[in-house]
């Protein structure tokens, strides 16, 4: 079965690298221990990864007649860019001085001090937060389709109605997701939505919605799954 935590297995390259905080890392494994569907994803990345590291560089063989000395031109700066590297290093041991280090220091401080004012509420906590509000919107612009025509669909803005199964929430992250499938009987096709903030109402697993939201293209046909992400509005019907 598919896993549809997006989030989570766009981390597994850095993962594999060691590029991701701890706390990000200790999420991944705790999720691989229960979902079969990543673990073999991450078996498939590490043993490409691990062929990567393995590989050796190799010097370029000798070409045909006249290749080395054309290699050789390619390979030796002309002078013009002997001369451009010359007046930068120059130039940089110019600047190089103490006045001049505190002047950028003191331009760097003043900009990051502007920059932290201005993204003041994502450095207070407030970064998950929708600014987007469901009375702002023009339903009437989102392209109306049902979810088996969404593989054909090539606009951003889209609406589709459906059965709600397997609510979770991302207290972490502070996103919702949620299943939203023609039939409730029935495991396919399915659309993965998820809601950002606290803007828009978590629907009730059973109910009978329709959604508005930005649509994930990504031109494969041939699959079962699409996704609404993130979900603007959220409508229930009378079924």
């Amino acid at each position: 079965m598919t896993c549809w935590r997006f989030r989570l297995r766009r981390m597994f390259v850095a993962y594999l690298e060691g590029q991701v905080a701890p706390s990000e890392a200790r999420r991944v494994e705790d999720h691989l221990l229960d979902c079969a569907s990543c673990r073999a994803l991450l078996l498939q990345l590490r043993a490409a990864h691990q062929m990567a590291k393995g590989l050796r560089d190799f010097p370029p063989a000798s070409g045909p007649p006249g290749f080395d000395p054309l290699l050789a031109c390619v390979e030796t700066p002309p002078v013009a860019s002997q001369w451009l590297r010359l007046w930068w290093e120059t130039s940089l041991d110019r600047l190089a001085t103490p006045r001049v280090v505190e002047v950028l220091a003191l331009v760097i401080i003043v900009q990051l001090g502007l920059l932290a004012f201005s993204n003041r509420s994502v450095l207070l906590g407030a970064g998950h937060t929708f600014t987007v509000k469901p009375a702002s919107l023009n339903l009437s612009e989102f392209r109306r389709l049902s979810i088996s025509d969404l593989k054909t669909n090539t606009q951003p803005h889209v609406s589709t109605d459906g059965y709600v199964r397997e609510v979770h929430a991302d207290h972490e992250e502070g996103t919702v997701q949620f299943k939203l499938v023609q039939d409730p009987q029935d495991s396919g096709p399915f659309v993965v939505c998820e809601i950002i903030g606290d803007q828009t109402p978590i629907p009730r697993a059973g109910s009978h919605v329709r959604v508005y939201g930005v649509a994930r293209y990504d031109g494969q046909t041939d699959r079962q799954w699409y996704e609404v992400n993130p979900v603007l509005s959220i409508i229930p019907t009378n079924r």
